[in-house]
């Protein structure tokens, strides 16, 4: 159904009404309804083409044609939003899922996931296990890299920490089995290379590039599908009249990546420049998958908490229920298109 703008039907009335004016007639003007304001909106996120439903729906103006004004705060790990988005300090974070998110939830921190975003593409990887090209005639699987250590953005308690502990699991290892580095991902290729890390848990475009380079080979890939990034509210902001347009905004930019469109120029160039990447590059690197709803990842959520406490990182034993983290609202209501 096609909604007209309340500024066209006030132009059209205050043209109708100058032109009865100009003919003598003595009926009453009419006035343009008034314009709402804008509401801003503070997103901390990690720039990364992982969100670029956040991207696209600014550079189409999503955001703008819903009355609400996004502002942009660079954070290294969505961990570190946290705390701001529980004090209001910015009404939604954009980055990965991590146990300091889960233990921050349990110390009482007033948050909820409400989305996901990226999810592994199938067919070429985006996130995957790389061992340096160095060991890689004694590492043939993840199974050879008991005791050694692994560079791993964010560390083991991070979403990177958290597919590594997926790659170990079809080995019986765990992360209490390897030695995780907290390695930022620019970082990893150079590590690989002097022998500081036996293998990295790498992305895309730095995994492709190590790959191609020589510097590092494959040996185990992320499962299609699987998303440990994506949107949280504090709760201020989710009681807001703001939180479901500014949801179906991020939704409406993941409806715009689906299928071929996620490698359409004019999509990626709108990325390339929000996170200062070249276009080239873009057009290399696998396309992530976004659920057209940004339906938040469940059953995800709960194996990285249970895969967390393995691994000693949450100061909890007993899992928290999904209901306490995790709100689907606001994809639930997304307007079907």
């Amino acid at each position: 159904m096609r909604v007209r703008h309340p500024l066209l039907t006030g132009g059209i009335i205050a043209i109708a009404a100058a032109a009865l004016v100009a003919c003598g007639s003595s009926a009453p003007s009419a006035s343009a309804p008034a314009q709402p304001s804008d509401t801003t909106v503070d997103v901390a996120y990690v720039p990364a083409s992982l969100f670029a439903p956040l991207y696209v729906a600014m550079g189409k103006g999503y955001f703008t044609q819903r009355h609400i004004d996004v502002h942009l705060t660079t954070v290294a790990a969505g961990q570190d939003a946290i705390a701001l988005a529980a004090s209001n300090k910015v009404q939604a974070v954009l980055a990965g899922f991590s146990a300091g998110m889960f233990n921050g939830i349990n110390s009482g921190l007033d948050v909820k996931v409400v989305g996901s975003m990226a999810g592994e593409p199938s067919g070429q990887a985006a996130d995957g296990l790389v061992v340096s090209s160095q060991m890689a005639g004694t590492v043939k699987t993840p199974a050879d890299l008991r005791g050694k250590k692994i560079g791993v953005s964010g560390g083991p308690g991070a979403a990177g920490g958290y597919l590594l502990a997926e790659a170990l699991a079809p080995y019986h290892l765990t992360l209490k089995d390897v030695t995780p580095v907290n390695l930022p991902l620019p970082e990893q290729a150079a590590a690989l290379k002097s022998g500081g890390v036996a293998a990295a848990l790498m992305s895309s475009p730095f995994l492709s590039d190590a790959v191609s380079s020589g510097t590092g080979k494959l040996i185990a890939s992320a499962q299609p599908g699987t998303s440990v990034t994506g949107v949280i509210y504090g709760d201020a902001f989710a009681k807001s009249p703001a939180a479901q347009p500014f949801f179906d905004a991020l939704a409406q930019g993941a409806q715009d990546l689906q299928g071929a469109q996620a490698k359409a120029t004019p999509n990626l160039e709108i990325e390339a420049k929000a996170i200062g990447q070249k276009l080239s590059v873009l057009q290399q690197q696998p396309a992530d998958v976004f659920d057209p709803r940004l339906a938040p990842p469940v059953a995800t959520l709960d194996s990285m908490q249970q895969v967390f406490q393995q691994a000693g990182l949450l100061n909890y034993s007993t899992p928290l229920p999904s209901s306490r983290y995790v709100d689907n609202t606001y994809s639930a209501n997304v307007p079907k298109t």
